[in-house]
């Protein structure tokens, strides 16, 4: 809009100086012919500053910064938590490493708990094996692991459960 406001203006001036120069060649003709060179002068001096008018009002609409608007709540696509149906247990196995997913997969088998050595067992996992990934699945809060004699008791987390 401010550069449609410049031109306007522009094209105003334009005729301005239009019209001013009639009106100066009208005086011209009604004064003596010795003083012509004041009134060029006068002209000169009121071209400059209605050019310099215009480009300052041109600069300052180019500059102008874009509105923001405020977005309305109609336009925003807000998803409801209960739509949102996935299954717990499916994200946690995407993320997981397949030493992981087997374990979790044993555990949800044997109703959430198992022994460690026997998921070492059953699994075919070496002891170390068993235990870092049962240390990842602990530090990502997917199953807890207390002691049981000399081994541990390990339990799926009761977020993925219900």
């Amino acid at each position: 809009m401010a550069l449609d406001e410049a031109i306007i203006i522009a094209l105003s001036s334009t005729m301005n100086m239009v019209l001013v120069q009639s009106l100066v060649q009208q005086m011209d003709q009604m004064m003596p012919h010795n003083d012509t060179g004041e009134n060029t002068t006068l002209l000169w001096i009121i071209i400059i500053l209605l050019l310099v008018i215009i480009a300052y009002l041109w600069f300052m609409g180019v500059r102008k910064k874009p509105q923001i608007l405020p977005i309305q709540e109609s336009e925003i696509n807000v998803i409801e938590p209960e739509t949102i149906e996935t299954d717990k247990i499916e994200v946690a196995l995407r993320l997981l490493n397949d030493n992981e997913k087997q374990i979790v997969q044993a555990l949800i088998e044997h109703r959430g708990t198992m022994l460690q050595k026997d998921i070492s067992n059953e699994l075919e996992m070496t002891r170390v094996q068993t235990h870092r990934a049962i240390q990842s699945l602990i530090e990502r809060d997917i199953v807890t692991s207390e002691d049981h004699f000399n081994t541990k008791k390990i339990t799926l987390a009761d977020w993925l459960i219900q």
